[in-house]
């Protein structure tokens, strides 16, 4: 199959997920604990999105010298999908259930089984188009996959932990590309 197609039911699943966590966003009452609130729930949800974002920027740039993918690859990525679509309902139960381990539980799960679906569709991709990435790409899934997986158990220690990998792990992604492009240079 050619991989437009492959990458416009991407980006409309992707789009489609954003859409759904946007409106899912509830106004506080203007009450300095519905202020409180809703600031727990503007992060969150910053978290999800940038998120979303780096699996979609990274989408494509793991792309971009495929020509065609193989049924393999579309299986992949729509098991990247369906991890990716329940981002909304693990963001929803955190925002409401930050507290609760359980909810840091089944946000850690979300995440990392995205990741590991990520990991396992750029390595599809490096394999379709005999493309080389940077063992610093490769050690960034690996390790993000793990840091979700550890999550789960640190969450039952502290919630501050399991919060602490969920903004590490996508700091990290944006801070990845710009040592790339330093070595690069």
């Amino acid at each position: 199959m050619k991989k437009e197609r492959f990458e416009a039911i991407t980006d409309a699943v992707m789009a489609i997920i954003i859409t759904i966590m946007a409106l899912e966003i509830e106004l506080p009452n203007f009450n300095e604990e519905g202020i409180n609130e809703f600031l727990v729930q503007i992060i969150i949800y910053i978290i999800s999105y940038a998120f979303i974002a780096i699996l979609w920027i990274n989408h494509h740039n793991i792309f971009k010298h495929v020509k065609m993918v193989d049924h393999t690859t579309l299986w992949v990525n729509f098991l990247l999908l369906f991890s990716t679509s329940l981002i909304p309902l693990a963001t929803r139960t955190i925002d409401k259930e930050f507290f609760n381990n359980h909810s840091h539980i089944l946000f850690a799960l979300v995440l990392g089984s995205a990741t590991l679906f990520y990991f396992l569709l750029d390595e599809r991709a490096i394999k379709l188009s005999g493309d080389k990435r940077t063992a610093d790409t490769r050690k960034m899934n690996i390790i993000a996959t793990i840091l979700f997986a550890l999550a789960i158990p640190l969450s039952f220690l502290s919630i501050y932990i399991s919060s602490a990998i969920f903004v590490l792990v996508p700091t990290a992604y944006f801070l990845l590309p710009r040592k790339l492009n330093k070595n690069m240079v």
